[in-house]
This record gives structure tokens, sequence and C-alpha cells, in this order.
């Protein structure tokens, strides 16, 4: 059976302890990139379900569940074989309003002929456009305090709203008088603009969204006094579609995680609604204490 998002789910429930470890064998000079790097694993980890196991055990685990593992400069962060594309961040508190996507615009899927996705990417296996998942974790130290999973078709408009606006961009540019522009794939370049024509200025795009934590807070502002909080949104037809929900639920009802039903505005059309299942668990000072 496949790795999905409800493995991941299962496998911080089960989990003791949420420590968020620095890797000392990563080569990140920023710590708060570190940390970033840090989440990155954990989360990996969980789809694959090898939390807490051997570097060997936890090698041939991701090789099992990923057909890609990302790189440092191009979404997505994983990519689950023959299923969805997984996008990481991590924030220090629940009061950061936005995250930051860099040049990559939000994404309700992702495809193939994206130009910002790598070769390796591209061609890891057959595909032509995923589910994008995006996961967001606060971690205050090394604890892992909240976590939120949601798809992108909850959460992010179409591709053609946001390069729209790039394109936009990019064509206002492109008509500038007495400027030397040259072709790129960022917002725009501009060549030669000082008397030696030694000087080139680089346009580039920074993405923002509203993390999920703000975006969704009125479905989750009743849990409160809690160590650990973990928060789901997924499409009810992607819910019924994983192999392995029946052992799900019965997994949710022994250590009392809650499934219940959602209507969500759809990104595309808030007028209309999407159908979709809301996980939530929590853990209370007590329990986490014992």
């Amino acid at each position: 059976m496949s790795s999905n998002i409800l493995t991941a789910i299962q496998a911080f429930v089960e989990k003791s302890s949420l420590k968020v470890v620095e890797n000392p064998q990563e080569n990140i000079k920023n710590r708060a990139n570190q940390m970033g790097a840090a989440l990155e694993d954990y989360v990996k980890n969980a789809f694959a379900n090898c939390l807490g196991q051997d570097e060997r055990s936890i090698k041939q685990a991701h090789s099992r569940a990923f057909s890609y593992l990302g790189n440092r400069t191009n979404p997505p962060d994983a990519m689950l074989i023959n299923s969805d594309a997984i996008e990481i961040k991590k924030i220090e508190t629940l009061g950061t309003s936005q995250l930051q996507l860099n040049s990559s615009y939000p994404k309700n899927k992702l495809r193939s002929d994206n130009p910002k996705i790598s070769k390796t990417c591209r061609t890891c296996e057959k595909w032509e456009e995923k589910d994008m998942i995006y996961v967001v974790g606060q971690v205050n130290g090394q604890d892992l305090q909240n976590i939120f999973f949601v798809y992108g078709d909850l959460y992010c408009d179409s591709h053609e709203i946001y390069e729209n606006v790039e394109n936009v961009i990019r064509n206002g540019i492109k008509s500038l008088d007495k400027v030397e522009v040259a072709e790129t794939n960022e917002l725009g370049r501009i060549n030669k603009i000082d008397h030696l024509g030694i000087s080139d200025l680089r346009i580039r795009g920074m993405w923002l969204i509203k993390t999920p934590f703000l975006h969704f807070e009125y479905l989750t502002k009743e849990i409160v006094n809690y160590t650990f909080k973990l928060v789901a949104l997924i499409p009810e037809y992607k819910y019924k579609k994983f192999e392995n929900t029946n052992e799900f639920e019965k997994f949710c009802k022994e250590k009392g995680v809650s499934i219940s039903n959602e209507e969500i505005e759809d990104p595309q059309n808030p007028a209309n609604f999407i159908k979709s299942k809301i996980i939530t668990y929590n853990e209370c000072p007590q329990v986490a204490n014992q």
C-alpha cells in the first residue's frame, strides 16, 4: 500500500516525542534554514512511516514512498510515488501572518510543464499533474507545537490567476523604453544600466500567502490549552480514494483523533463550497507529561 497523508497523520499521532532535531551532517550556516530543513526531514519521515528509525532504514523507506525528494531551490519538497506533491514550510509563531513561497506562486496542483521545477522532478516518474499538499509546522525551539496539512484545492486559486499577474508584469517591463531588457525566467532583467555597462538589475518575485493557521482559524479556535495540535483538511472526493481509510478511521477512534465533515470555500469561486474532511488531534499538557 502506498504512502499518503493519512500515513503521515497516523505517524505524528503515534510519535510520543515531537522533537524536530537538527541534522549535524547538514551544511547549513543559517539556523532558521537549518530548522526548516529539520522540519522537512521530519515530515518526509512521517509520510514514509519511518519516524525514529536509523539512517539506513529511513533511506530505504524514502525510496519506497517517494519518487522525488526535492532540492534547495525548486519546488516541491517531495513527491509521493504515483500520488501527491508536498510543500513543507516552517513558522516560529502562530502569529506569523504569511508564508514565503519565494518565486513560486501558490499551487492548487503541480504540473509537469511548470518551468520552476527541476528536470529531475519532471522525469522522476511518468506524470502530468499532481495534487498539492501544503504542510506548515510551527516549531518552538525544537518542539513541534502545531502542524497543518491542507490540499491546494482548498487553499489556492487556479494557476492561471497567478500566472496572469506575472505575465502583466513581464510584458510591462519588456515595453519599457531606454533600457536593455534581457530574456530571463524571472519577472525581468535589465542589463547595462550604468555608463560603463557593468551593472544589471534582476527583477524577482516574492510570493506570499496567508498561513493556513490563520486562514482556517475559524475551524479550530475552540482547541485551546494544548502542547501539540494537528489539523488536516482533505477534499472529500480525495479522502474516499485512499486505500487505507478504514484502517485509519479505526486508528482515530482508538487514539481520540477527530474526523468531521466541513464545507470549505472554493478558492476558485467562493460562492461554491467543497465538501471536505477536517481531521484534528491535540495533546493537553497532562497527557504530554505522562
